[in-house]
């Protein structure tokens, strides 16, 4: 058996999309048994899938916001996908990981997020009207941390580890 490499490589940690094909009518249909309900039509699936779709994102960005080693100071960098452009943000100094997701959200009439683990930083997409606003949260090291107002080099940065991967 193969040994999964969970500090490289990439793995999503937060989804708002809903997509049938992370769901099996067979698991929709035992749900419905395991609570005494009968099981519904296509749409009855579909909304179904919605619901554990919204209960594994609050669950993942639970997970994210206790989670001692995202509980960090970060920097979000990335490039704002308008009708217009992609200009490229400013580098902005976060508290944690979660707070860094949530500022990526807020203000973009974001309609679907996806966060992954990418080789040791989260890279966050927002999907809205206009297109994808991309950004990548890195954590800082102590040098990183340090600075107040300097430009950030590769060195005031370090890794994180992929959240489910944590004590394995």
């Amino acid at each position: 058996m193969k040994k999964t490499d969970y500090k490289h490589g990439t793995f999503t940690i937060l989804k708002s999309e809903i997509d049938t094909d992370d769901f099996s009518r067979e698991d929709y249909e035992a749900y419905c048994e395991d609570n005494d309900l009968e099981a519904g039509d296509e749409d009855e699936f579909f909304d179904w899938c919605a619901d554990e779709t919204e209960a594994n994102y609050e669950a993942d960005m639970d997970n994210i916001e206790h989670c001692r080693e995202y509980n960090v100071p970060v920097v979000v960098t990335g490039t704002l996908g308008l009708w217009w452009g992609h200009p490229e943000i400013k580098p902005e100094r976060f508290e944690s990981v979660a707070d860094a997701i949530r500022r990526c959200m807020n203000g973009s009439d974001c309609h679907d997020v996806l966060a992954e683990f990418k080789d040791g930083v989260i890279t966050v997409n927002c999907y809205h009207h206009d297109g994808c606003n991309s950004f990548i949260i890195k954590a800082l090291s102590k040098k990183g941390i340090a600075k107040q107002y300097a430009e950030y080099k590769d060195h005031d940065f370090k890794r994180l580890p992929y959240l489910y991967a944590i004590g394995i």
